[in-house]
């Protein structure tokens, strides 16, 4: 698959399209722990607004520890919620870091991610060594939803970027494995791929 034209940016999302991550291991922590069932449909439903506040930075670590622990009303430790919490984190592939490192070359790269400051610690761990180099390293900057307070698809996520990243949308590649992320960046105008299961990262053909 060829890279639409006239690219000078591409934004990246994590999960999904550089980090492999498996949301089913930490609602199978969720479940170990006797979590009750609305806490088991992170992410597609968002009844409680606990992971949606998280990942927006209305609610700090401890806060959503609390907030757990409160709407469970199970005797949990802060280490017991982290691991369920962060199950979900896989790994990132080696050949990912280095295709990432050959695009800095010809194209000006960020990340714009829904996550969480437990995450963060993590996968960027991961990145380092996999890469041997820090994930700053490497993109011109970075957007964590809990930093920016807005999260995908909402408009604002978008506009944030273009914003402080100066950039225009018709000039960036946005990749993301959430089909409402990509139409919500096509609305905006920015030229969009979809990641799936037949179409990886490394699958993009990019003209290097």
């Amino acid at each position: 698959m060829s890279q639409p034209p006239n690219i000078k940016n591409i934004l990246f999302d994590l999960g999904g399209v550089i980090l492999d991550i498996n949301v089913q291991a930490t609602l199978k922590r969720f479940y170990e722990l006797d979590f009750p069932s609305m806490m088991l449909h992170y992410p597609s439903n968002m009844t409680t607004d606990l992971f949606f506040n998280y990942e927006t930075g209305r609610l700090d670590t401890e806060g959503f520890r609390n907030e757990i622990k409160k709407m469970t009303g199970i005797q949990v430790t802060d280490e017991e919620i982290d691991k369920a919490w962060n199950a979900m984190i896989v790994s990132i592939p080696e050949e990912r870091t280095m295709l990432l490192k050959m695009l800095t070359q010809r194209y000006c790269l960020y990340m714009l991610s829904n996550t969480s400051p437990l995450h963060t610690p993590v996968f960027e761990k991961m990145y380092s060594e996999a890469s041997g180099i820090s994930m700053h390293d490497v993109f011109k900057k970075i957007y964590y939803s809990y930093n920016i307070g807005y999260h995908k698809p909402d408009r604002e996520a978008y506009e944030y970027v273009i914003n402080d990243a100066g950039i225009r949308p018709e000039e960036t590649l946005f990749l993301d494995d959430n089909i409402h992320n990509i139409k919500a960046s096509q609305e905006l105008g920015f030229q969009a791929i979809h990641i799936h299961e037949r179409t990886g990262l490394m699958d993009l053909g990019f003209d290097l």
